[in-house]
């Protein structure tokens, strides 16, 4: 699945993806549109944002993911007359979109999710020709922001489930995991990485010299007294390990040396030689996901981490550890299912709730007593009148109170910030006196609210409704309500690419060079095409995850810039092509991977046994091969009696006829060369133009991607930059790397011919699946 905020300001270099989701979700405050309370302790379903401001004008709001247009309405004309309902305490926008996103978030039946986005108080809709069940992608422009109770370009924005898609999305029905007898799942894994370590576990001075020895033979010197919780980032060349207590307070960190993750490959091969491809992802996910056996099958893995008195050396792949990820919405992370208001009503009665904010250690007004009854009490006194927004027991002041006391306890707010709530929809009409009957009650919050306020509220709430018109299928009124800022940068850290998400990382026409002539050709999504994405769609989204590609939108724009061009767009996994002087050590794969020595590679890394001679033997053949320009030295019946076997023969097809192989191959070629080094460097695009017939059409330099290339073309990144240009099919491939960036990341800057940046690239048509 690909998310993004519904606002898209431009990013800044640098920049973090939780500093960006801060610029770009301004998030409302308690009393002002926060989630999950808001005024009157009412429930509050999602969160008010105000629009940021790009050259003086607010941005559009867009959609966050693929969907359907699952219900719309147009904004009511501006009525400022005083008994207009949507001019309550001030105009109020009701232009609405809610969208339905069905997608995918990893493998299998398990994995498939359905939610829905609600974007509310739009001043106008901006959807052409809008209609229920429409195809909308990501970053479409839905509408424009609007008012509430008179404050500008302010929209709510909210995102619900229903309980059957609970378990699905974050992989639990429970508040919290059981995180001390189970690891989390396998079939959707991303993010970081975590582990517990029980009170048993031992810390070490030292690791033994062999990696995959469990057996240490050093001094005992770290205990973690009641158990503690390990996180494992990756990100940009490194490996940070964070400790913490179970109640999470962090202990410390460390990171491992320079380059680590770029170096993963490498280190997997020295660490777990008889089986390098199960220990790279016992160092990537703590456990071996895929189908290749760690050697010997009890590996240890060793990692010096923090424990409260120091650090020492962990085995992390010790039976008592259990392994989670993202993917498992841990609670030591800060999220909890949380559904105990058990009434109707949408006054918050959470006892969880209640008591993270304290709401009922207020001794002036515990909520079990009302007005009349504290004046009545031995213990009052009288409080000299004062102005209702001042008085003690005004529902004002209660109000506020509560409200600042939200804002006044950041941890609070900071165990908040990620709980997941069920409670009724605010957007329903035929339930108002239901949910907010209770306000004309007395209450925690003072006095019972006057009828003809109670009314005029009635009336606000009516022209806001639109749960009944709507008729969403697959979730009732009483739902799952998700913290809509930690929902989506918990999900951007997902990756895992849906089939028509793969679809789209095909360009709609691409510049190829016929000799000396250029052509412009349109790319076709063939009945073909289509159904080999859904056949590789698991294994590939496996490879990117396991590289360490799927979390960057840049790595997998890298990844994909080469890939399409490559298997002429997902058309051929095999160039097979005898005429070829590596033929038919020919390109195989995602990337095609050619020339005896790389397959041996390939082999060797997913623990096949290749003897030294045997090697040695191919790799002559090759160069005998590539220096003649004669295939003849590379044919079966010249290597077998060098040492090639039929279990080679056949190692060799599969890099071509099963998908799993077709993508790993290409995951760890992309390993080996360092490709993700230059994958991680800010894109800077330069414009260039070629020309077919009597027009000129645009495409994109870019030399970051240009390395990416060369690692995939020739094996290594080009010492002379200026070299890129010989790459094979470099412009068609800068045009696949410019449709992927447009596909998958959320903003780029594209020159013009007279140096000004637009948000697309000329000419450029998305595709749409």
């Amino acid at each position: 699945m690909l998310i993004s905020p519904p606002f898209l300001p431009a990013p800044t270099a640098g920049e973090t993806d939780e500093a960006y989701l801060n610029r770009a979700m301004l998030c409302g405050e308690p009393g002002d549109g926060f989630f999950p309370i808001s005024f009157d302790l009412n429930w509050h379903g999602g969160t008010h944002l105000k629009a940021p401001k790009e050259a003086g004008r607010a941005l559009p709001v867009r959609a966050i993911a693929d969907g359907t247009l699952a219900y719309f309405r147009e904004p009511a004309p501006v009525d400022t007359s005083e008994d207009a309902p949507l001019n309550y305490s001030g105009w109020t926008d009701n232009g609405c979109i809610v969208l339905r996103h069905e997608t995918e978030i990893g493998e299998g039946a398990s994995s498939k999710v359905v939610f829905f986005s609600i974007y509310m108080h739009l001043s106008k809709l901006l959807v052409k020709e809008p209609k229920k069940g429409m195809r909308i992608y990501r970053k479409d422009v839905l509408g424009e922001s609007g008012r509430i109770y008179g404050a500008d370009n302010k929209i709510h924005f909210e995102i619900i489930a229903d309980d059957g898609q609970v378990k699905n999305l974050i992989g639990r029905t429970e508040r919290d995991l059981p995180y001390q007898t189970n690891s989390g799942r396998r079939e959707s894994c991303w993010g970081d990485m975590y582990f517990y370590l029980p009170p048993e576990i031992v810390g070490y001075a030292e690791r033994p010299a062999k990696w995959t020895d469990a057996n240490n033979m050093s001094n005992c010197v770290r205990l973690p007294a009641d158990g503690m919780f390990l996180r494992m980032n990756y990100s940009h060349g490194q490996c940070l390990l964070s400790t913490f207590t179970l109640d999470g307070k962090v202990l410390g960190e460390l990171k491992e040396e320079n380059n680590f993750e770029y170096n993963l490959y490498e280190t997997s091969m020295d660490r777990f030689p008889d089986c390098p491809s199960a220990g790279y992802e016992l160092l990537r996910f703590g456990r071996v996901l895929g189908s290749d056996a760690l050697a010997p099958a009890n590996a240890a893995h060793w990692r010096k981490i923090i424990f409260s008195g120091g650090d020492a050396w962990v085995n992390l792949n010790s039976s008592t550890i259990t392994c989670f990820s993202d993917a498992d919405f841990p609670q030591w992370s800060g999220w909890k299912l949380i559904d105990d208001d058990t009434d109707e009503d949408s006054h918050c009665q959470s006892p969880y709730l209640r008591d993270l904010l304290k709401l009922d250690e207020d001794p002036l007004y515990p909520p079990s007593r009302d007005i009349v009854g504290i004046s009545k009490a031995p213990d009052y006194k009288h409080v000299p009148v004062k102005p209702e927004e001042e008085h003690v027991y005004s529902k004002n002041y209660r109000v506020k109170k509560h409200n600042q006391q939200i804002i006044e306890q950041e941890a609070s707010k900071e165990k908040l910030k990620r709980c997941i709530f069920k409670f009724p929809s605010e957007w329903g009409e035929n339930d108002f006196d239901t949910r907010y009957g209770w306000l004309g009650q007395e209450s925690e919050l003072g006095p019972a609210m006057p009828k003809g306020d109670y009314d005029k509220l009635k009336s606000h709430q009516e022209a806001l409704a639109f749960w009944e018109d709507a008729g969403l299928a697959s979730i009732g009124s009483k739902h799952w309500h998700f913290p809509p800022k930690e929902f989506i940068a918990a999900f951007r850290k997902c990756g895992w690419l849906s089939e028509s998400e793969l679809a789209q990382l095909l360009p709609s026409n691409i510049l190829r060079q016929s000799g000396t002539v250029w052509l412009f050709e349109a790319v076709a999504l063939s009945a073909f095409v289509k159904s080999r994405i859904s056949t590789v769609k698991d294994d590939l989204n496996k490879a990117l995850r396991k590289f360490l590609i799927s979390g960057s939108p840049f790595r997998l724009s890298a990844f994909f810039g080469n890939s399409t061009q490559e298997t002429q767009w997902f058309g051929k996994l095999h160039e097979n092509d005898p005429s070829q002087r590596y033929s038919p050590w020919d390109g195989r794969g995602f990337f095609q991977l050619t020339w005896p020595d790389n397959y041996v590679k390939y082999w060797k890394f997913r623990g096949r046994k290749v003897s030294d001679s045997t090697a040695k033997s191919l790799s002559a053949a090759a160069k005998a091969a590539d220096k003649s320009k004669d295939k003849s030295h590379l044919s079966d019946a010249v290597l077998t009696p060098k040492g090639l076997t039929s279990e080679m023969i056949r190692w060799r097809g599969d890099v071509s006829d099963k998908s799993y192989d077709a993508a790993m191959s290409a995951g760890a070629y992309w390993a080996w060369t360092g490709a993700a080094q230059f994958a991680d460097k800010s894109p800077s695009l330069v414009r260039n133009s070629a020309q077919v017939g009597t027009k000129h059409y645009a495409y994109y330099n870019c030399e970051s991607f240009g390395q990416v290339a060369s690692t995939v073309n020739y094996g290594r990144p080009m010492p002379d930059p200026s070299k890129i240009k010989n790459v094979n099919g470099i412009v068609t491939r800068y045009q696949a790397y410019t449709n992927a960036l447009m596909v998958l990341t959320e903003f780029m800057s594209f020159p013009d011919t007279v140096g000004r940046l637009n948000e697309k690239p000329e000419d450029f048509i998305p595709r749409r699946v």
